[in-house]
């Protein structure tokens, strides 16, 4: 099996819509199974002035926005610090959360306050127990996760829902969509995401095995109820033949436009974002010729070298779109 990769440069310039994944380590009081984060001992929690520093640091390179993510952001004792000092400085921020912190009293308004405009938040399931199963916890965690989530849009946050998709709630989809928009509006926007096996939860029995022949029918289903529902709708780390459309805009790992990762180990170095997505990403010898490769964010190589490529089905020139997904986001 040949495989290639897309090559692009390593660093690339800061300008003024440049934005920075800012971990607080990767310290968090939910235990998902799946989850993706590395499990180094030294990158679990980095103290206050070591925070501090990084945000100065992106400061001084010219970033005035960062999604600030861990872990768990919001649990961090010094996280109002943290954050105080972004506004303070001119740095808009945004968070990737799974949202349990907002359910407290007062904390989603003292967030807006301090300049929070958009969340993603994980939220895999609204069936108590299924979700308390994937995010590792107790049935009342995810309650509270469904607390801070409607607190976020109560204050006027943008939300958007992170779904990652395994064995546990292939099958309640389209009931999830459906619930959510009952519990949180229409405005509220929906990220269903292929998971990635990379980190330390990559062999948990719900995604190590999972195949795209095993959520296609799912992902399109999904993409017509979006439609008839009238909700924003998208998709991370699915090949555009996965969705059936050549123009489709692929989220990656860059969903509100993080163009740059600060180094979490070192924090005195910025990466380009979609360099280190292609480096996770190949595509077979077929996808060449494909007419969508320049949107398509390819599969992930390690999922390459255990699955193949054969699932994929390159676009030809006579290949129309099918339909729209979203046209937020990278290419």
């Amino acid at each position: 099996m040949t495989l290639f990769k897309k090559q692009l440069p390593e660093e690339v310039e800061v300008g003024p819509d440049s934005a920075a994944l800012f971990r607080f380590g990767e310290q968090c009081n939910y235990r998902c199974p799946m989850c993706s984060n590395t499990g180094d001992p030294s990158l679990f929690f980095h103290k206050r002035d070591e925070l501090l520093r990084r945000a100065a640091f992106l400061h001084a390179a010219g970033f005035r926005r960062v999604v600030v993510t861990g872990g768990e952001a919001t649990i961090h004792p010094d996280f109002w610090t943290v954050v105080e000092w972004l506004g303070a400085h001119g740095i808009c921020w945004d968070a990737n959360t799974h949202g349990r912190s907002f359910a407290k009293n007062g904390f989603a308004q003292r967030a807006v306050g301090l300049g929070l405009e958009r969340a993603i938040v994980s939220l895999h399931s609204l069936d108590p127990k299924t979700s308390a199963e994937i995010f590792g916890v107790r049935e009342g965690d995810h309650h509270a996760t469904v607390v801070g989530v409607q607190n976020m849009v109560e204050a006027g946050v943008d939300v958007m829902l992170n779904c990652v998709l395994n064995r546990l709630n292939l099958l309640q989809l389209d009931s999830y969509l459906r619930g959510a928009i009952e519990l949180f509006g229409a405005e509220t926007k929906f990220k269903f995401v292929f998971p990635t096996t990379i980190g330390k939860g990559g062999a948990w029995e719900g995604i190590v095995d999972l195949r795209y022949d095993d959520v296609r029918e799912s992902v399109l289903t999904l993409k017509d109820r979006g439609r008839e529902l009238a909700v924003e709708v998208s998709f991370e780390s699915f090949p555009n033949c996965i969705l059936a459309e050549p123009n489709a805009t692929n989220y990656s790992r860059s969903t509100f436009g993080e163009s740059h990762y600060l180094d979490d180990a070192t924090g005195d170095r910025v990466y380009s974002m979609h360099h280190i997505e292609a480096e996770l990403s190949a595509y077979g010898e077929a996808c060449r010729e494909c007419t969508a490769r320049r949107h398509c964010p390819g599969i992930a190589y390690r999922y390459a070298k255990r699955h193949g490529v054969g699932e994929l089905s390159p676009f030809g020139p006579g290949d129309q779109s099918t339909a729209n997904v979203s046209t937020a986001g990278p290419g």
